[in-house]
């Protein structure tokens, strides 16, 4: 089931990262136009890191929880820029489904392989 989770959730990032970058290519903005490719270029990444990370949980667990970690770390982002007044309402559902995300991929990743999250975070696996 936590096999399954990641690679639903990994294989979300390709439209989203397709969706952010064909409008950006279509239409260039000298303002924005690095920064979101290079957002998108993340993504993609992060999408085949963790599919390729998830056919070998013992080993590779310690991509998934990293990731779980920049989840973690968007998800206080947008909960100080909410409570400053600078996030728009649409990222607040968004930042709450990326924390609930990083709990699974934490927690999963620690109990899917029995290596406790500290050692997880330094990258111990079971190799």
């Amino acid at each position: 089931m936590f096999k399954k989770f990641v690679q639903i959730t990994a294989l979300f990032n390709f439209p989203i990262a397709f969706g952010i970058m064909i409008p950006e290519l279509l239409s260039p903005k000298a303002s924005s136009f690095i920064i979101t490719l290079v957002l998108a270029s993340f993504l993609i990444c992060i999408g085949a890191a963790l599919l390729w990370a998830v056919s070998d949980l013992p080993r590779r667990a310690p991509i998934i929880v990293w990731n779980g970690l920049v989840r973690l770390f968007g998800f206080v982002v947008v909960t100080y820029a909410a409570s400053s007044g600078m996030a728009p309402t649409l990222f607040i559902p968004i930042a709450v489904m990326d924390l609930i995300i990083a709990a699974i991929y934490i927690l999963g990743s620690a109990k899917g392989t029995g290596i406790p999250i500290f050692s997880l975070i330094i990258g111990k696996s079971n190799s």
